[in-house]
Parts: structure tokens; C-alpha cells; sequence
């Protein structure tokens, strides 16, 4: 066969391949979280006008009170096109509302819409970074609007963050905030620290972290540990999650589990040499194993033990 009529032969079968995919993938992925192929339109009033901020003023005195505090209210002309129309920017025109002399039937009103829809208003100005990958988030994907943690109305922390970070994540990750507060943790009780400072809130490839890879962010703040080294320790460049837990562990360190028995999920404990007589082994379970092999993650210089462990 020549080389045209093979490449024929290939192009035919990659074609038959595709179209087996497109077929067999609906049914294979019965239970993954469906993305957003298209984004929700909030539809308008018909029949409504804007009537301008001013018009909301006297049954919503309060709330413009607190309005007038953000960074919405401050927006120029220049900065939005839409600034001029105040709160009419995310409600819509109000005309009919303020006709009605109130309702939610007749104004776009964030409880009565979804999380993806009211979170759609929100994408019409908020564009790029951070929120680049939000469609695809784990927080959307489990209804999980942009309205459920920021409010903008109010200035209650940094970017109008209710609560502030970490607390607003707490409220719905109860157990990441019992692990905070076992005996080994990060300094987030302490306020030294943030959720944010490892994870991307809006949603990223990987985990919703702000690196490409776990390991990636421990590096951010473990320069150290990254090497590259002589002699590696492979559990370091695979995946730091393998022996610690980042959100907290009642070992030291951060460990999933105390020395030698997280050293021994791995590694066999030394045998006796016939040579040299019993190792010393037994009394390491009344240490640990760091005794011997202090550069777990890592060292350049030459082990004392067949050139395979990684010594002081």
C-alpha cells in the first residue's frame, strides 16, 4: 500500500473514531455536572423604561445608604458605559416598578432568579481574571451564584466578600473548618492567612487552585522543598497530598499520619543484616524515621545506605 492510500486508511478510521465519541459520550457521562453551553439571558420588562437611581431613593433609602459606599456607586462614565443608570445597571429599567410603587414582579430581582442567571448579570461587567473559568467552577455547577458571597450593597469586608475570607467559605465547608482547628494546621484561625491565598474562589482547572498543580501552590511558600535534588523523594514532586493534608492534621507537620507509620505505608521496615546484626529499626518506633533520614524531601548529598535514602 502507498503512502497516499495509507494516509486515505488512516483518515477514514479517525473519522469513524470521532464519530463513535460523539455517540458514546452523552451515555458515558450520565452523572458528570453538565456545563453551561450557552449563558442565561435575564429578560427585560417589555413596556419598562429607566427612570434613573433617584427614583429608587424613597422606598429604598436604606440600601442606598449603603450603596453609595461601594465601588459601584463610584464607577465614571469611562469606566462603564452603563454607570449612569445606578441601580438600574443590574435591575433593569424600573419604570413599571416604580409605577406599581413596588413588587418583584415587575423589576429583575435577584431572589427570584437563579444562581446562574443572576450570576450572568454579574459576568456582564466582571470579565477575565479572576473569574475567567467561572462557568466551569465547582460553586456554579452546584448552584452556587456570585450573589451568595458577595453582596453589592454592602461593605461587610474587602471586596464585598459578606462575612470575609475565610468565614464566608467556612459556612458552607464545616469540615475544612473543623480541620483548622486541629493542633497542626495553617494559620488561618490566626488570620495570618486566607482561603484565597491557595485557592481560586471563581473556579480554575485544577480544584479550584490558583496554581496549575497542589504542588505548584505548597511551592508558592515551600520554596525549599522544590529542588530539583540528586536524590529525590518521589512522593515530593508527585503530589504533596500524599503525605500531608493541607487543611489540618492532628500530626505535626501537617501529616497525614505520625512517624514511622506514614513512612511504612511506602516503605518496609528494615530487616536484620546477618553481617552487621539487628537494625535499629525497633527503636525508630519510639522516634521516627527523620532520626535517621532528616531530608525527606530531598537532598544532594550521598546516602550512607546504598546511595538509595536521603540522610542528613
Amino acid at each position: 500500500m502507498n503512502r497516499k492510500n495509507l494516509f486515505k486508511v488512516f483518515r477514514g478510521a479517525a473519522r469513524i473514531v470521532a464519530v463513535c465519541a460523539l455517540v458514546l459520550l452523552p451515555a458515558g457521562c450520565k452523572n458528570a455536572p453538565v456545563l453551561q453551553s450557552t449563558s442565561p439571558v435575564v429578560q427585560l420588562l417589555e413596556g419598562a423604561f429607566y427612570t434613573g437611581t433617584d427614583s429608587c431613593i424613597p422606598c429604598h433609602d436604606d440600601v442606598y445608604g449603603q450603596y453609595k459606599q461601594t465601588i459601584h456607586y463610584r464607577l465614571a462614565p469611562h469606566e462603564l458605559t452603563d454607570a449612569t443608570r445606578g441601580c438600574e445597571t443590574c435591575h433593569g429599567p424600573g419604570s413599571l416598578h416604580v409605577q406599581a410603587k413596588g413588587g418583584l414582579d415587575n423589576i429583575i430581582s435577584f431572589s427570584e432568579l437563579s444562581a446562574e442567571e443572576s450570576s450572568e448579570i454579574c459576568l456582564s461587567c466582571h470579565r477575565g481574571e479572576p473569574i475567567r473559568d467561572w462557568r466551569a467552577s465547582v460553586h456554579i455547577l452546584n448552584g452556587v451564584g456570585c450573589n451568595a458571597c458577595h453582596k453589592s450593597h454592602k461593605i461587610t469586608a474587602p471586596k464585598m466578600v459578606h462575612l470575609g475570607d475565610p468565614d464566608i467559605c467556612f459556612t458552607c465547608h464545616q469540615g475544612k473548618k473543623a480541620q483548622h482547628m486541629l493542633p497542626s494546621h495553617h494559620p488561618i484561625k490566626e488570620k495570618k492567612m486566607k482561603c484565597s491565598d491557595c485557592h481560586n474562589n471563581h473556579g480554575s482547572e485544577n480544584n479550584n487552585l490558583n496554581k496549575p498543580t497542589l504542588n505548584d501552590v505548597c511551592f508558592e511558600c515551600h520554596a525549599e522543598y522544590q529542588g530539583p535534588f540528586v536524590y529525590e523523594h518521589k512522593p515530593v514532586f508527585e503530589d504533596c497530598s500524599i503525605c500531608h493534608d493541607p487543611h489540618g492534621t492532628i500530626a505535626n507537620n501537617l501529616l497525614k499520619q505520625s512517624q514511622p507509620f506514614l513512612c511504612l505505608r511506602c516503605h518496609r521496615g528494615h530487616k536484620r543484616n546477618p553481617k552487621i546484626g539487628p537494625h535499629p529499626s525497633v527503636a525508630a518506633f519510639l522516634t521516627s524515621c527523620t532520626q535517621c533520614h532528616a531530608q525527606v524531601h530531598g537532598s544532594d548529598m550521598p546516602s550512607q545506605l546504598n546511595g538509595t535514602g536521603l540522610t542528613r
